[in-house]
């Protein structure tokens, strides 16, 4: 990795892209489609001026940024086809109704399936999987969108690390030098338990204050500490089912839950900023968007509860029979392609190695088709039964298409700023610069601020451990520092980034309609992750500190 001398201005200059986006998106309140071009051309104009790229380098690694980020639409378009079928076939007032006929506690729905049901799905697939399923489920039950993908996004980020199999887990261990992988996981395991407790206590804060607090306490107990506890044991055995196993567990406890003495009632929060007021106290909520055509509405009051989980019932199946059966999934995995990038050096020594295939699209196991076919299969189900008229299909297609078109405009400037900034090294000057100017228990909290970073720069906990893992590694052997401490902090601080990314917001809010409020978004989950990230950093500099000979 190049060395930089570095100076206050060189790092101002790497931050102030993203210092522009920032501002741009919570301050001026711009779409992420307008803002995040201004964001591109600024660490375009820097990395050639300031840290010496050609215009041929910019060039290439705006190619590798816009392939990336059409791997990332072929997820985003397919779950809002899936969502926009689920719509028009009127599963979401049947979901509504059966929810509430279950248990008619608000605060228990949105615990469950903004915290739980996403950490679920986090834990099968992720890449954005969670956010673009369950925040339009969100909605169904009369949350609003603005809040719908604020929980959502807070709800699973804990799981990232290990969840996906624990794909990011892998990423780290991939490159760095990990001398104790069984205690990195166990600490990086007890940082996220804490986080994952603060996750189910926002939400809840944010559904009625403290009144929602003291309602939802066994909940986040008990749910928080079967998916903590359960984390904390596997992850230093099985680390690839760490997230999974306790998840599935997880989902049981709520239908307990859901029928004990706590819950069995409705809430009794009668005013709640998160909800419609139409879906407070156990109503449901009714939607204002009616099915074009009144001939399946009898056929739509008789479809059943689990008829109406069906498009998210196939996407779960298809996902666990391809990743679960070892077999399908390396035969799936094998077939893939990507493209060829050579070598590339900045003026200032900073090199991006050649790669054979940069970032390979697996087309067999990737979360897009499954997703594709998911909405296919629904869509012909319901459509067989009428639920879905003749001209149903024309009606998907064309909104799904209005719908994409800005977030296609946002994550082809978005992720090639992303990728200027990371090939010219500003990335790596901005992790640095913390590194070099923090005494060694300062930096033990700052690397948590590293990892955030990271995922907020890259909408990925595996980027940003990709990213960084390596610089976190030699920084703490530099300073004296617990390897295992520092890369914990590392891959947690990720994990909670992940909440408030750009690319991570515009994926969800463009599935619940609302991609021109990803800035209000952005500062709603913001607060979240100066806490959890404050509170990551906190337990790395009290690891640390033990780790150097404590009191």
């Amino acid at each position: 990795m190049t060395t930089y001398n570095i100076s206050i201005w060189l790092w101002l200059a790497a931050l102030a892209p993203l210092a522009i986006i920032f501002y741009l998106l919570t301050g001026r309140q711009w779409k992420v489609s307008k803002a995040a071009p201004v964001g591109y051309l600024l660490a375009s104009l820097i990395g050639i001026v300031v840290f010496g790229a050609s215009l041929y380098m910019i060039f290439l690694l705006t190619l590798k940024g816009i392939w990336q980020a059409v791997t990332i639409l072929y997820v985003v378009v397919p779950a809002l086809l899936l969502y926009l079928v689920a719509r028009e076939a009127g599963t979401f007032d049947v979901l509504r109704r059966g929810i509430a006929e279950y248990t008619p506690n608000n605060l228990l729905h949105v615990l469950a399936f903004g915290w739980v049901f996403s950490s679920f799905l986090q834990g099968v697939t992720g890449f954005g999987v969670p956010a673009l399923v369950t925040a339009p489920l969100l909605v169904a039950m009369g949350v609003k969108p603005l809040w719908a993908v604020a929980i959502t996004l807070i709800g699973h980020a804990w799981a990232c690390t290990f969840g996906t199999l624990a794909v990011a887990w892998e990423g780290l261990t991939a490159v760095t030098d990990m001398q104790n992988p069984g205690g990195t996981a166990a600490i990086t395991a007890f940082m996220l338990l804490l986080v994952n407790y603060i996750n189910g206590f926002i939400i809840a804060w944010f559904f009625g204050r403290w009144q929602a607090i003291r309602e939802a306490l066994p909940a986040v107990l008990i749910i928080g500490s079967i998916q903590g506890l359960g984390q904390l044991f596997l992850a230093s055995r099985t680390p690839e089912l760490s997230n999974l196993l306790p998840g599935t567990v997880a989902l049981g406890a709520v239908l307990l839950l859901a029928k004990s003495r706590w819950y069995s009632k409705p809430t009794a929060i009668t005013d709640s900023q998160v909800m419609q007021p139409s879906a407070l106290g156990g109503q449901a909520h009714e939607s204002k968007e009616k099915p074009p055509e009144a001939a399946g509405d009898a056929k739509k009051r008789q479809m059943g509860l689990g008829l109406a989980m069906l498009p998210y019932a196939v996407l779960i199946a298809l996902i666990l029979g391809v990743r679960l059966i070892p077999v399908l999934q390396e035969t799936f995995s094998a077939v893939q392609f990507g493209f060829s990038f050579p070598r590339l050096e900045t003026s200032r020594g900073f090199v991006i190695e050649a790669v054979a295939a940069y970032r390979p699209f697996r087309p067999l196991t990737h979360a897009g088709t499954f997703l594709l076919l998911s909405a296919l299969v629904t869509f012909v189900a319901f459509r067989r039964r009428g639920d879905i008229h003749p001209g149903g299909m024309a009606s998907i297609l064309g909104q799904t298409a209005k719908t994409s078109l800005p977030a296609a405009i946002a994550f082809l400037t978005l992720l090639p700023l992303t990728k200027a900034m990371e090939g010219s090294g500003q990335t790596v000057v901005l992790a640095m610069g913390i590194a070099n100017f923090a005494p060694p228990l300062v930096y033990a909290f700052m690397a948590s601020v590293v990892g955030v970073l990271g995922s907020f720069m890259t909408s990925s906990n595996l980027s940003s451990n990709i990213l960084f893992g390596s610089l976190q590694e030699s920084t703490a052997s530099t300073l004296g520092l617990s390897q295992e401490v520092i890369l914990a902090a590392q891959t947690a601080g990720a994990a909670v980034g992940n909440a408030f990314a750009p690319g991570n917001v515009l994926m969800a809010a463009t599935a619940t309609g609302i991609q021109e409020k990803t800035g209000a978004i952005i500062r709603l989950t913001t607060g979240y992750v100066l806490l959890a990230g404050g509170l990551v950093g906190l337990l790395a500099v009290l690891g640390a500190w033990f780790a150097l000979g404590g009191p």
